[in-house]
């Protein structure tokens, strides 16, 4: 049998096994002044990761899609929350976004962070998704929440003792050569770089493979990181990126298989495949279910939580 095949076999039968099972590792403890981070597992494809910082702000950096809306909102309360500091919306796709309208519904949001994406995107590559980009705008001013955008060079004040950065994308957007929607608002995903002690998240949307590479050879020595989400839900493939990251923990967001997509249906092999022989750990959300790093600044709390239905 091709080796290739025979490695996909047992990685799948290692995330099947998962699946079932649940699992929960732990590395070190930090129980007084923690940040934590919690990638929710949605239902749909899609992405959305809760940020409690040692001050005990909540933040939100994505919102799903709209089919798991209730969903994000049931966790958002489970967790305790009432109040988002901050949301960020990485970029203008529907299942980063589309669970925003019921977020503003149901909870107090101080601060909407957005990029200039929908504003900046020329009419060619505009679509119905830039425009529900820019009626969110509206509805978070509506309701009296501050507006910011943010691009390369921002820092962003979450709190003491943290270090927030914003990477990407340049304030006049990231242009290629015959640029596609799709890929044009993947590539302009805004990168945020969280640093609290000496712990480094790394939180990179749907950060295309061009992008990626610029992005490389721009910050080479920030993008290093000790967590990362693994951009694109695992429908990512650049090894220079994974290597330059070299993260401890890579979290990736995914529902176990997409059976339309041509070449890599089952991402979640995928980010394992990627991430792994750089030495990374690999959680992923359709075999481990809710992911949470917690961290005091030096050591690495993981726990992963699967509900099995009964």
């Amino acid at each position: 049998m091709d080796r290739r095949k025979w490695i996909r076999i047992l990685l799948g039968s290692f995330a099947i096994a998962l699946a079932v099972l649940g699992t929960n590792w732990n590395w070190g403890l930090g129980a007084e002044g923690t940040l934590k981070l919690t990638v929710v597992p949605l239902r749909y494809h899609g992405l959305a990761v809760v940020l409690q910082t040692p001050s005990k702000d909540f933040f939100l950096v994505d919102t799903g899609g709209g089919g798991d809306a209730q969903l994000l909102c049931t966790c958002l309360k489970e967790m305790g929350v009432s109040r988002l500091r901050g949301v960020v919306i990485s970029h203008t796709h529907g299942d980063h976004q589309g669970g925003f309208p019921a977020v503003l519904e149901n909870f107090t949001v101080d601060t909407l962070y957005l990029s200039p994406l929908d504003r900046k995107t020329p009419e060619p590559l505009r679509t119905r998704e830039t425009d529900f980009s820019l009626a969110l705008r509206r509805q978070a001013e509506e309701r009296g929440v501050r507006v910011e955008e943010i691009f390369a060079g921002c820092r962003l004040d979450w709190g003491p003792g943290m270090q927030v950065d914003v990477l990407w994308p340049p304030e006049d957007l990231y242009f290629y050569p015959n640029p596609q929607p799709h890929g044009f608002y993947n590539g302009n995903s805004v990168v945020i770089r969280l640093q609290y002690g000496e712990r480094v998240f790394l939180l990179p949307g749907d950060l295309t493979e061009g992008a990626a590479a610029v992005l490389i050879e721009k910050e080479k020595d920030r993008i290093k990181s000790d967590v990362v989400i693994v951009p694109h839900h695992g429908f990512f493939g650049s090894k220079a990126f994974a290597e330059a990251v070299a993260a401890e923990v890579a979290l990736a967001s995914c529902i176990v298989e997409y059976r339309d997509h041509p070449t890599r249906n089952v991402p979640g092999i995928q980010a394992v495949q990627l991430f792994a022989p750089v030495g990374s750990r690999v959680f992923v959300t359709a075999w481990h279910g809710e992911i949470t790093v917690e961290t005091d600044g030096s050591d690495l709390q993981i726990r992963s939580y699967q509900l099995i239905p009964k």
